[in-house]
């Protein structure tokens, strides 16, 4: 072993460079999952330290109507030290500048939070404890309309005094207010507003601190005591998971990310290896003359594998270090707390172990022939040996292979099967590049033959002995389809929320109309030269039964798998004679009118809420609109477009059956700028300061904004595998750079000049990089379009020219690392070469 050691530090010393560009294989790789998994890490350990911040209390009940008397005397059994609070969104007015903004209002009264601090400027600036018209406002809000503390503002019939800012709630992130600003009103004052009333969308919440309360057993007690109240519990350890789970998923998709890195990595481990030791094979040969056995031989290889493995693995950890101080930043506004940063020595630890396995691995594969290395290699040039039966051992590796990389994957992924389905995915993609490359070799041997010598000399070149055709196309193939294919989803993800595509939507909305306000609320608008373009009735009711079965039956069913959120929530529908313009009825009848009085009423429903609910055509429904049981049957179902700016509902009723329930409208406009919704809100406001009149381009670039940063993190992650790719196909050129001279030398010796060995080079790295290229993009249409549509939901559209302009950018990328690692081959005197040949 001695031996074995001191030759591989030997030849190792004389390699340098490219051992090294060998080692910068893996480097990405292992940076991306280390600081992915430190940030994991951070995270935990921030989320258990934060628990009891994170609800402010033990327990919180909240429901969407008042509580109870039931349930007011259960809080009581309770017992503990508790707090309300009454939160729904509406427009304020600020008198300062005479602007409007939707806000979330929250009246609050008692000690909350029992837990964690209320940062407010200036501090205990609180007013749940006040009884007098004062409130404290997000601090974004304070700086985006320049308001300061002893300004005043206007919700509802009331105006209420500045004391103070809101800095931080506990359990909350600093995003939360990004649609609608937080602001805290005493709960006190919340009944002078005049702004809770029929069809207010406002939730009931009280907040209870008592360590000794038992939540599984007062869960339970829910259950069977108010099933039909739909009142929701949230605990400690949910608010951790709810929290958690989220994050959670976006690491183990960068953690994806930086695998593919990684693997990509071993793939160039394995092509820099191979070409490494092809220029070996006499120095093997000559150590089998000596004596050495093909184990010694082997063991001296195998030991600059692993040392060349441990030394990436190594550096990929310290740049992984320097990555994981920077995520946090990009995600802090989405955290509810500050994350603190430490080493987290198991996710180095992991990271090294991953990176080193991943480059033996793929570095045993080009290694284990070179056991069957003859002694006779030596005594006649180019002898070579074909070894027409298969090794084993390479069996047992490629096996050993498929496994480890299904189990990482399934382990990245919260369902075992998608990690199968994404690692066979990735074999799939492979194995049709290597078949693509066999094929191109096959078709140039037997079939291509153009006269033009310069390109029939580059196209030779693709399937001479020890050519990299294969190695090149599968990597550059697999860098290609991985990062476009990322590209394709993060480009349909953003472009639900695109502004430029909004441009002739809709961007005003109205809601909370009462129908004496209708005719009013509309003369406003067109007084300001708008137009309503869509309006719809909505009638609030309560589900009550499912296919025959009561909601209360489906909830306390061990076995459901409708979610609670659709059996809890209060449903607005509406009455129309025909579809929106952003639906389709893609199953049944649509009904437009109804005056049977005996039969259920044929309604229309969304196509994803029915696969929620586990119904379809023929189905019944029964739902209780404001005391009056109501029973429905499903004649039709409807595919809604949710990102068009229109009124759309999950179910529709036809016409003659709604008329006389009790009613809210809601409506939509379109406003050519800033100033004239502006005017708009202010007049709607002054008018009816129960109407929000919300700005829809400030919810969509608030979307923007949190999508934006998670974004930045996906795209930034991406880089690594896009460096890797560069690394692999920098290696690929370099380590075949030998092979590239001696055939310069060749041709130079019959006759060809300089400047068309470059171009004989330039043409065969063309080729290389437009059938990878072409291949590569073609695999991620087929994943971006099986992903954005099974997975994502989303409308698919190839999108050719940015697809083509794809495949030049590979081609060119590829084109100038194969020249620019060729420089000087061209003109390599012939001399050397042929001295070594003699």
């Amino acid at each position: 072993m001695s031996f074995a050691i001191k030759t591989a530090w030997r030849d190792a010393r004389r390699h340098r460079k490219r051992l090294f560009l060998c080692a910068l294989s893996i480097v990405f790789g292992v940076a991306a999952l280390v600081a992915i998994d430190s940030f994991s890490h951070n995270l935990r350990v921030a989320i258990d330290k934060e628990s009891m911040n994170l609800l402010g209390a033990d327990l919180q009940v909240s429901t969407r109507t008042e509580f109870s008397e039931d349930a007011e005397a259960w809080f009581d059994e309770l017992g503990g030290e508790q707090a309300r609070e009454i939160r729904f969104t509406s427009m304020a007015m600020f008198p300062k500048n005479g602007q409007t903004r939707l806000v979330q209002v929250r009246a609050l009264n008692g000690g909350f939070p029992f837990y964690g601090e209320f940062e407010t400027k200036p501090a205990n600036a609180n007013p749940a404890m006040l009884d007098e018209p004062v409130i404290v406002m997000d601090q974004l809000l304070m700086a985006q309309y320049e308001l300061e503390e002893g300004d005043t503002v206007e919700l509802g019939d009331t105006t209420f005094t500045i004391t103070g800012e809101i800095v931080q709630v506990p359990g909350e992130a600093a995003f939360a207010g990004i649609f609608a600003p937080r602001v805290y009103i005493p709960l006190s004052q919340l009944e002078g507003t005049g702004l809770i009333g029929f069809g207010s969308i406002a939730f009931h919440r009280v907040y209870i601190k008592n360590p000794d309360i038992d939540t599984e057993a007062v869960r339970k007690d829910q259950k069977e005591r108010f099933a039909e109240e739909r009142l929701n519990i949230d605990t400690i350890q949910e608010r951790k998971d709810d929290i958690g789970e989220p994050l959670d998923n976006l690491a183990r998709y960068l953690g994806l990310v930086g695998f593919v890195a990684l693997l990509l990595g071993g793939v160039g481990i394995a092509g820099s290896v191979q070409a490494y030791l092809q220029q070996k094979r006499d120095t093997v040969a000559i150590l089998r003359c000596l004596g050495s056995s093909s184990r010694t031989a082997f063991s001296v290889f195998l030991t600059q594998i692993c040392g060349v493995a441990l030394v990436g693995a190594i550096l990929g950890a310290i740049l992984g270090i320097i990555v994981q101080a920077v995520i946090p930043r990009v995600l802090a506004p989405l955290l509810p707390f500050d994350l603190d940063y430490f080493l987290s020595w198991p996710s180095i630890l992991s990271g090294i172990l991953y990176g080193t396995v991943t480059a033996l691995i793929f570095g045993l594969f080009p290694l284990l022939p070179i056991r069957n290395i003859s002694p006779l290699r030596t005594l006649r040039a180019g002898f070579s040996q074909n070894h027409t039966k298969r090794d084993p051992f390479i069996i047992l590796l490629a096996i050993l292979t498929a496994f480890l990389l299904t189990a990482f994957c399934a382990a990245q992924t919260s369902v075992w099967w998608q990690g199968i389905i994404f690692a066979a995915g990735l074999g799939v993609a492979v194995g049709i590049l290597w078949v693509v490359a066999a094929i191109l070799k096959l078709c140039l041997r037997k079939f291509i033959t153009p006269r033009n010598y310069l390109l029939r000399q580059s196209l030779a070149n693709l399937h001479r002995p020890n050519n990299r055709t294969v190695f090149l196309v599968v990597s550059l193939g697999m860098g290609t389809f991985l990062i476009y294919a990322l590209t394709l989803i993060q480009d349909g993800l953003l472009q639900q929320t695109d502004l430029a595509a909004a441009n002739e939507e809709p961007n005003l909305l109205f809601f909370d109309i009462q129908p004496d306000q209708k005719e009013g609320l509309y003369e406003i608008i067109h007084g300001e030269g708008l137009e309503i373009a869509e309006d719809a009735p909505m009638v609030t009711m309560r589900l009550k039964k499912v296919a025959g079965r009561k909601v209360a039956d489906i909830k306390n069913d061990p076995e459901n798998t409708i979610d609670e959120w659709i059996l809890n929530r209060e449903w607005r529908n509406t009455y129309r004679a025909a579809v929106g313009p952003s639906e389709e009825v893609v199953e049944g009848e649509y009904i437009s009118e109804w005056d049977g009085l005996d039969e259920p009423v044929p309604v229309s429903i969304e196509d994803g809420i029915a696969a929620d609910l586990g119904v379809g055509l023929g189905d019944t429904l029964d739902f209780d609109i404001q005391g009056i049981p109501m029973q429905v049957k499903i004649s039709s179902m409807r595919k809604v477009d949710w990102t068009k700016m229109q009124p759309n509902f999950f179910i529709t009723f036809p016409v003659g059956v709604l008329e006389e329930a009790p009613t809210l409208w809601i409506g939509v406009a379109r406003s050519p700028d800033i100033e004239t919704t502006a005017t708009l809100q202010r007049k709607i406001f002054e008018a009816y300061p129960n109407i929000s009149a919300i700005d829809l381009s400030i919810v969509l670039e608030a979307i923007q904004s949190v999508l934006g940063r998670i974004n930045f993190a996906i795209r930034f992650m991406a880089l690594f595998t896009v460096a890797t790719g560069i690394v692999v196909l920098a290696g690929a050129v370099i380590t075949s750079r030998y092979q590239r001279i001696r055939e310069s030398v060749l041709l130079r010796t019959l006759g060809a000049s300089g400047p068309q060995v470059r171009r004989i080079m330039a043409i065969e790295y063309a080729v290389l990089g437009t059938l990878a290229g072409i291949v590569g993009v073609g695999l991620a249409i087929v994943a971006g379009t099986a992903l954005s549509i099974w997975v994502f939901k989303l409308d698919f559209t190839i999108p050719w020219g940015q697809s083509i302009i794809a495949v030049v950018i590979v081609t060119l990328l590829t084109l100038f690392t194969g020249l620019a690692n060729s420089r000087g081959i061209a003109s390599h005197p012939p001399l050397v070469i042929l001295r070594e040949e003699g």
